[in-house]
């Protein structure tokens, strides 16, 4: 037995956890740092380059989140096979997903077809519409390679391989930040470079985490032969999976609202969303990454029947949750105005994006709570409260309160809705976690 999985059976819980979480944290903060490091250079571009990509933001978040889809409820599901010491099953288990994560990361370029109407529909105005599209282009064709890698990502980690999760999306970040500056400026590509940068950054990172399973490096082995579609894969992966992507398919649903909204008060406005979303979005992809952490630990504990462990670690991670959520909430905040200088030097947009800023972070915290949560529940099988709860905060509460935001309050009200929602999905939240599951032996 891997180390990590002694770890995650009999070993310190808090120690596990940071030993989980730490790296899934970094690996997951790099994805962040491609489209951060993008917006960067880009912005450098000028006003409407930052619309461009901010305008593609809902479907660089949608469209991975397939990955995260099979990665997460393939990975969630491995640990309990493993916890419940059987390799054969976790090996099917492992050749389907990455089999069926290869195959929708093909079936995605059927959208290249549809760009102009996509990004159209995602609010791009005629000025920003030619670079938004020459920037997606490029990009659509590297989901080939980001799919299977963002849910390779999560499978290695499923049988403590967290080192090599980590080092593939360092090592293809690092390579993001080096190439971005030469591709946009000093070969001249300009906002098509960035995406062209991303594009081979994933390809090696994709071509680092299939050799740990093409080396014969790996406890699981990969094979061809192994990849079936039968109930008992699928049924147990999509019951995790789907409520996980729920959140990457509403935050895509709310992030194209928002821009919709946002592009009847100008390009202005669309950026500086833009520039705050990607911010706040690497808070989101730090807190997260230690929900991921969390998630291996207690599918691996739940599936060994080991339920003491499942509940003291949920309580650690929630408080730990809470804690790192306030205090990147409060970074958000006090660093905004800086922040926002290093993408914009236009002052409209500098002006609305740290009232922007102070919008969304001012009850980002509860994130770090809803996260730990959901896939509390989603691992202990609460797959209905589970899905509906990681719908609601981007998606069935979100969208009705921006409306009505955006009607009595114009631009604020955008700028605010998240925040509301928040509040609303996390008092709901612990109702329902403390008073109505109180009562039963399994849950907390």
């Amino acid at each position: 037995m891997s180390s990590k999985l002694e770890l995650m059976r009999s070993g310190d819980i808090k120690k596990a956890l940071i030993s989980l979480g730490l790296p899934t944290i970094i690996g997951l903060l790099t994805i962040g740092i491609y489209n951060f490091v993008d917006s960067y250079f880009v912005a450098k571009l000028g006003t409407e380059a930052m619309g461009a990509i901010s305008i593609t933001y809902p479907l660089i978040t949608l469209i991975p989140g397939i990955a995260l889809l099979f990665g997460n409820g393939g990975s969630a599901f491995i640990s309990k096979l493993l916890g419940a010491d059987d390799h054969e099953k976790a090996e099917v288990v492992l050749s389907s997903t990455i089999g069926y994560s290869i195959l929708f990361g093909l079936l995605v370029q059927v959208s290249l077809f549809f760009l102009p109407q996509i990004l159209t529909f995602l609010g791009a105005s005629k000025n920003v519409l030619p670079l938004a599209m020459e920037y997606t282009k490029v990009l659509v064709l590297s989901f080939i390679f980001h799919i299977p890698a963002v849910s390779l990502m999560n499978l290695v980690r499923a049988e403590g391989a967290i080192a090599l999760s980590t080092a593939s999306q360092l090592i293809g970040a690092i390579l993001n930040i080096i190439l971005d500056p030469l591709l946009i400026f000093t070969f001249g590509m300009g906002i098509k470079g960035a995406a062209v940068a991303t594009g081979i950054s994933q390809f090696v990172s994709f071509s680092i985490l299939i050799s740990y399973y093409i080396f014969d490096k790996s406890i699981l082995k990969f094979s061809i032969k192994k990849i079936k579609i039968y109930k008992w894969i699928l049924i147990p992966i999509l019951q995790i999976g789907v409520p996980l992507f729920a959140i990457n398919l509403f935050q895509s649903v709310s992030l194209t609202v928002a821009n919709r909204f946002a592009a009847s008060y100008g390009d202005t406005t669309v950026a500086a969303l833009g520039i705050v979303n990607r911010v706040v979005g690497m808070s989101t992809f730090a807190i997260t990454g230690f929900s991921r952490g969390y998630q291996t630990f207690v599918s691996y504990n739940f599936g060994a029947n080991n339920m003491k462990r499942v509940k003291d670690s949920t309580r650690i991670s929630i408080i730990w949750g809470l804690a790192g959520g306030i205090i990147l909430s409060l970074v958000q905040i006090g660093f905004s105005s800086n922040i926002i200088n290093a993408f914009s030097d236009n002052n409209i947009v500098i002006t609305k994006a740290v009232e922007a800023m102070f919008a969304g972070s001012i009850f980002f915290f509860t994130y770090g709570f809803q996260s730990i949560a959901i896939v509390y529940l989603l691992c202990i099988g609460a797959n209905t409260s589970g899905f509906l709860f990681s719908s609601a905060r981007q998606g069935i509460i979100f969208v009705p309160i921006i409306i009505a935001m955006n009607h009595f309050f114009g631009q604020t009200g955008v700028f605010y809705a998240q925040g509301i929602t928040d509040l609303i999905t996390t008092a709901l939240l612990a109702v329902f976690l403390f008073f109505v599951t109180r009562n039963q032996k399994e849950l907390i």
